[in-house]
């Protein structure tokens, strides 16, 4: 009765419906609020997703400025490499352009060649395609030992890097001399190539018109030579011919033992033989 009486009092249901109506609307703007932080979490997710806010190149989930394309053997030093071949990075050490690093830059004209990325300013952007050394690039590298000489730059372990090769080009270096030796004989002063030809910087016999060869002989200036003549009347050749005999560097047509106390009218050994008639006499 007392609890009946209690509510049915103006002035307390009054007091009740004031309350309810305040805490209607305190639930209200709660929803609202609740509402507004939901969606705000959902677009700061998004937003933090690296396909949206990276205005570069996205890789694995992280975002880099510079995609430089280096291969399969490239190194990828402070970035990520993909399996395609590409350095994704956020620094470039070098030259930056187009959205790539690269390792050198040099101006060339408009008209100019260039190996790597062609800027409008004439600037040839690229990457070392043959041999670094020492913050350069070179064309050529060949070991000249300690004593060789070097017309391009040389290094402490006796390697010489230079852009202008003189002489012969095979697989990546620069030779002074190329001689055919064919399948059967050895190139043990060079590189031998799979046509038989040796490529090599020293000659230890003869050299002639930028040719090493094995054997010079005289045979005047009118007579034939099996090789290259000289306006000297040398003839320079690298096989004597069937059945000739080498000696000295030369190859004669016959050979005879006189031993040591005779005369020779060629060429004597030590060993008592004498070769005479040079091929082409």
């Amino acid at each position: 009765m007392a609890n009946s009486k209690a509510v049915s009092h103006p002035r307390h249901a009054r007091k009740l419906g004031h309350v309810s109506i305040v805490l209607s609307f305190a639930g209200l703007i709660i929803g609202v609020i609740v509402a507004i932080l939901a969606i705000s979490l959902i677009d700061i997710g998004s937003v933090t997703t690296p396909a949206d806010y990276c205005h570069y190149y996205s890789y694995d989930g992280g975002c880099y400025k510079y995609k430089t394309y280096i291969g399969n053997s490239g190194l990828c030093v402070s970035g990520m490499k993909s399996f395609s071949g590409y350095c994704y990075s956020s620094y470039c050490p070098d030259y930056g352009y187009g959205g790539s690093c690269y390792k050198y830059r040099k101006y060339v004209g408009t008209s100019g060649s260039c190996t790597g990325v062609m800027s409008k300013s004439g600037n040839c952007y690229y990457s070392c395609p043959h041999y670094e050394y020492n913050g350069s690039c070179y064309i050529y590298e060949n070991y000249v030992g300690s004593s060789g000489n070097c017309s391009g730059v040389k290094s402490p372990d006796h390697y010489c890097y230079h852009n202008l090769c003189q002489g012969y080009t095979y697989l990546g270096s620069c030779y002074r001399f190329k001689k055919f030796v064919g399948s059967w004989d050895l190139c043990s002063d060079g590189v031998i190539s799979s046509g038989g030809f040796c490529y090599h910087d020293s000659c230890p016999d003869y050299e002639f018109n930028g040719t090493c060869y094995k054997y010079r002989s005289y045979v005047g200036i009118r007579n034939p030579c099996v090789g290259q003549k000289s306006q000297s009347g040398y003839c320079y050749y690298n096989f004597c011919p069937y059945r000739y005999y080498a000696y000295g560097g030369s190859c004669y047509k016959y050979k005879s033992y006189v031993g040591r106390h005779y005369s020779c009218g060629g060429v004597k050994s030590s060993d008592g033989f004498c070769y005479y008639e040079t091929y082409g006499n």
